[in-house]
């Protein structure tokens, strides 16, 4: 369960939209590994969001319950790592990752490499995933389209997530996003059925209430593709609606 590669994620608020590496997912439940400005200096992030369902690869994780998320992510240069920590208050889940991404920026491009660990506090689990993908911000009208791609050792698969965005400056301190994610599943949830997977509609707003302290919200709605009723890892993938909020210091 990836959330760090959540397209941006960054897509919505630290994700951003990211064109940048996400240790989290575009967005919400990840980090967003935005590239400084100052590539010389260190630039650092603390976030603390709640998620009314857990929205990983399609799925509705929790099964309708909640997640509360702190995270804490800082830059140098090139790299990025952070600390990404989940539990939810409805029941028996707790989720930590820890992520290490190298950022490169080409023109319009923005390329990232990661890997994130993982460790289910909950059933005494872990995996360990390496990712990568870029986002190119030259297309017409704004638009941004980014690419996503990270593997699992544990499941030995792959996910790929294709999404298209648009950020739209109201003014100085408030700016709302659209992002419509593609996602396709190729042994990263093993017992899923593989190929087209899900497509969603995120919308988001983010409000600077300083320089450096921002309040962000989004809503998603998302539809499953070619789902099989008879695969047990295709039982969470279904339509759904969830929301988050979230508070980000950035120092």
């Amino acid at each position: 369960m990836n959330n760090f590669l959540r397209v941006t994620s960054i897509l919505l608020g630290a994700c951003a939209t990211n064109a940048s590496a996400g240790i989290g997912q575009e967005t919400e439940t990840q980090l967003s590994f935005e590239r400084p400005d100052n590539q010389s200096a260190f630039e650092s992030q603390f976030y603390l969001g709640w998620e009314s369902r857990y929205l990983s690869e399609g799925r509705d994780e929790l099964d309708g319950d909640s997640l509360f998320i702190a995270s804490f992510e800082t830059s140098w240069k090139k790299l990025t790592a952070g600390v990404w920590y989940g539990e939810s208050p409805d029941q028996s889940y707790n989720e930590l990752q820890l992520a290490l991404a190298l950022n490169h920026s080409i023109g319009d491009f923005d390329f990232y490499v990661s890997y994130t660990h993982f460790q289910f506090q909950f059933d005494s689990s872990f995996d360990n995933e390496v990712g990568a993908g870029f986002t190119w911000n030259g297309l017409p009208l704004d638009i941004a389209l980014s690419t996503d791609v990270y593997y699992s050792f544990d499941a030995d698969g792959y996910f790929v997530e294709v999404a298209a965005s648009r950020e739209f400056e109201i003014n100085d301190r408030l700016a709302l996003s659209l992002t419509v994610p593609f996602g396709i599943n190729q042994g990263y949830v093993p017992d899923g059925h593989d190929g087209a997977n899900n497509i969603a509609l995120q919308l988001g707003a983010e409000y600077a209430l300083s320089d450096s302290i921002t309040l962000s919200a989004h809503t998603t709605y998302s539809w499953d593709l070619e789902r099989d009723s008879d695969a047990p890892g295709d039982e969470l993938l279904r339509d759904f609606f969830h929301a988050g909020v979230d508070l980000s210091y950035s120092f």
